[in-house]
């Protein structure tokens, strides 16, 4: 596989991932679709954000791996620039929104946002130790957090682990010691280190790439063991847990965990015998189209998708319409005609 099909793939899996959690919010307000169908197979979004983590781990260190003396300060301008100038519209998409509603007032906190400029956002109700909620309801921000702090944690990893041996296994002690501080002491900086590994196997599943070109179970195993053994970590709570539920703690986030182990498996076997359907090529191309603007749909499209009220002057069918025409459009000012300039500005 070359380096371009490889990126390709990566751009389609993106794609998908992105249009995954955009869809699901675009057709909850569907009534004539049974709610059965929605929870069997339009309820694992959070599954989206791990493969997004573990993509976000191979493009990092391709973006960095040909930098000769990479030093932090053009590191950090870059992913500032490129974490913040749209996660700032998305925080101002939604003031405008509940502006629009009328409920600004009654919904605005000077803590949260702070909370959220400084990232360290999360969902409260899902999760305990969390410190600061998404800025107005804007639920898919909770991941920005961790993905901003992932990035800060890669640069002293990388200049002192990546050619370490085992980097992985370094990793995962770290992540192994806050997963049981968090579970002896809830608290979001815990949380957030501990599912450091999950994007640091993107790291590794990126260097390996570059230095062998292709993925085996011995060049993987070690990714496997890992993930496994923090899966294990975090199945410790749902034991002794009086109540579980899907898409709460502690049953989250040792799913986190252990559907990042599955992604790792599965790509794996998916190289091995390289699997090509043609129905959906169409499909693929589709996801790659939409790549590029994947994180703009990702934080514009909750507010204005399941937050704006149009209802005063559409018909709520139109109405979806209307707000998909208004995602699609503000992710593709964004990050294909202002976040260039952005980039040019900010050096």
């Amino acid at each position: 596989m070359t380096e371009t099909n490889h990126l390709k793939n990566l751009d389609i899996i993106r794609g998908f991932a992105a249009f995954y959690v955009v869809f699901y919010h675009w057709i909850t307000p569907l009534k004539f679709i049974p709610e059965s169908i929605k929870k069997i197979f339009f309820s694992f979004g959070q599954e989206a954000v791990m493969l997004f983590f573990i993509l976000s781990g191979f493009v990092i260190y391709w973006s960095v791996k040909n930098t000769e003396n990479l030093t932090f300060k053009p590191y950090f301008i870059k992913r500032f620039r490129r974490i913040y100038f749209p996660f700032s519209l998305a925080l101002i998409i939604s003031i405008l929104v509940f502006c629009y509603n009328g409920n600004l007032a009654d919904n605005f906190s000077v803590r949260e946002i702070f909370g959220n400029i400084f990232m360290l956002q999360d969902l409260a109700q899902f999760k305990p130790g969390t410190w600061f909620n998404t800025f107005l309801k804007n639920y898919p921000l909770w991941s920005l957090s961790y993905e901003w702090w992932f990035y800060i944690m890669f640069f002293p990893c990388y200049k002192l682990l990546l050619n370490h041996k085992y980097s992985v296994y370094i990793i995962t002690a770290f992540s192994g010691l806050n997963g049981l501080i968090y579970l002896s002491y809830p608290n979001q900086i815990a949380l957030i280190c501990s599912y450091y590994v999950i994007w640091w196997c993107g790291v590794e599943l990126g260097k390996i790439f570059l230095t062998q070109e292709k993925f085996t179970f011995n060049n993987t195993k070690h990714l496997i063991f890992c993930l496994l053994f923090m899966s294990t970590l975090m199945f410790i709570p749902v034991l002794s847990a009086n109540e579980l539920k899907f898409g709460y703690y502690p049953f989250l986030v040792f799913r986190h965990f252990f559907v990042s182990l599955l992604y790792v498996i599965i790509g794996l076997i998916y190289t091995q015998i390289n699997i090509k359907i043609s129905f959906f090529d169409k499909f693929t191309d589709f996801f790659a189209l939409i790549a590029p603007i994947s994180y703009g749909l990702y934080i514009f499209h909750y507010p204005i998708l399941m937050q704006l009220n149009l209802s005063n002057y559409l018909p709520d069918f139109l109405a979806l319409f209307v707000k998909l025409f208004l995602i699609i459009g503000l992710s593709y000012l964004t990050e294909i005609k202002l976040q260039p300039v952005v980039n040019q500005w900010l050096k």
